[in-house]
């Protein structure tokens, strides 16, 4: 694995990779983690790592440089840092790395490479929070008119970011689309790696639904809680976060909302499970891959990188709104129809981590044979979010 990554940097290359913030483990981190086996020579640079929530086995085994915000991790909630991150990134001293690579779904893309050095911005998505307030905000509107001064201060350093990365490289063709809409820049495609090895198919069935999230609004949570109500299906939620109290209230006699659970559990129950649901827009969709590489179908809403991954009726369900009826007549199809184990496992294994490695590595080399300088930004980017 190693090989494969250091190929596209020249003998005695100084390497960097830069993260957003270590403190939760979820699907960019663990990029992050795969980057760093990868690049065993690079320095790895984060605004903040919370240790207690992301140990070093699990994102590279080598210690993270944190910035100046270290002191405070653990003691302020990262929300309350967020108009001081982007200044956190940009302190990073990369001054001595001839390439950076950041991984990036909020400001790492602000590290400041040394004149003459190449960035390179692997791009899970332009910050949601940030160009889709009002998705990510889902129900709190008094929150987005406080924070609209903020936010448009935040956009604006976050076009300035973009336009002084050499290269961009995103996690899938929807979020290529945003990024040439918010930022106004190209990007290749590299699909995301999917850890195939640590999933395995199981004869065993629970006969119940499963879904494994983040519990915050965007990721609609609450539409397959209403989903199992009405039809009466057996779902167990995986995950914590701000909408655990409100899903507790909906959740009927058949839902069970069993917070955070250790990684071999979730790999157990998703390959048990008669489907694994997933009701939010994705990027890229880590989840929908691995209930495939679990033996799995994946019931997902047919939009963002859930469409690149999922053939309809063959490597899981698609369905097309984002309601409770929608997504239980999905559910149905799920329970009604057995799909072949081996086609679920082949299309998981599009995006194992080898290939990931393999495409990451043949983008890089091509970016550095070209000798690719920046581009600025045109002046209408970031107008159509």
């Amino acid at each position: 694995m190693t090989q494969t990554l250091e190929r596209a940097s020249t003998g005695g290359e100084r390497l960097a990779i830069v993260h957003d913030y270590m403190t939760q483990l979820g699907g960019a981190e663990r990029v992050a983690g795969i980057m760093a086996q990868a690049l065993p020579s690079a320095r790895l640079l984060t605004s903040v790592h919370a240790a207690a929530d992301v140990p070093l086995n699990l994102i590279g085994g080598r210690p993270w440089q944190t910035s100046f915000l270290q002191p405070l991790a653990g003691r302020i909630p990262l929300k309350a840092l967020l108009p001081l991150l982007p200044k956190a990134v940009a302190s990073l001293d990369v001054s001595d790395s001839d390439l950076v690579i950041s991984n990036s779904s909020a400001f790492a893309h602000h590290v400041r490479a040394r004149s003459g050095a190449t960035h390179f911005c692997y791009c899970s998505t332009p910050a949601h929070f940030l160009w889709n307030p009002q998705e990510y905000f889902r129900g709190r509107e008094s929150l987005i008119r406080v924070l609209s001064p903020l936010l448009a201060r935040l956009r604006k350093l976050d076009l300035d970011a973009a336009a002084r990365v050499d290269t961009y490289v995103a996690n899938s063709r929807y979020t290529a689309a945003r990024i040439e809409s918010i930022y106004g820049r190209d990007a290749k495609v590299v699909y995301p790696p999917v850890e195939t090895a640590r999933f395995r198919p199981s004869r065993d069935r629970s006969g119940r639904f499963v879904v494994v999230s983040r519990l915050v609004p965007a990721k609609r949570v609450d539409l397959v809680v209403e989903a199992a109500n009405r039809r009466e299906l057996p779902l167990d939620v995986i995950g914590r976060g701000p909408e655990l109290v409100r899903l507790r209230r909906l959740a009927g006699p058949t839902v069970r909302l069993l917070g955070w659970q250790p990684d071999t559990l979730v790999r157990r129950v998703m390959a048990e499970s008669t489907a694994v649901v997933i009701a939010g827009t994705e990027d890229f969709g880590l989840v929908t891959a691995e209930a495939q590489a679990s033996g799995r179908p994946p019931v997902a809403y047919a939009a963002g990188g859930a469409i690149e991954i999922v053939e309809d009726g063959n490597t899981g369900f698609l369905f097309q709104e984002q309601t409770p009826e929608a997504i239980g007549e999905a559910m149905q199809h799920a329970r009604d129809r057995d799909l072949e184990t081996a086609g679920l496992v082949a299309s998981a294994a599009r995006f194992d981590v080898p290939v990931f490695l393999e495409a990451l590595t043949s983008v890089l080399e091509a970016a550095r044979h070209a000798g690719v300088a920046p581009t600025r930004a045109p002046a209408t980017a970031g107008a159509r979010l």
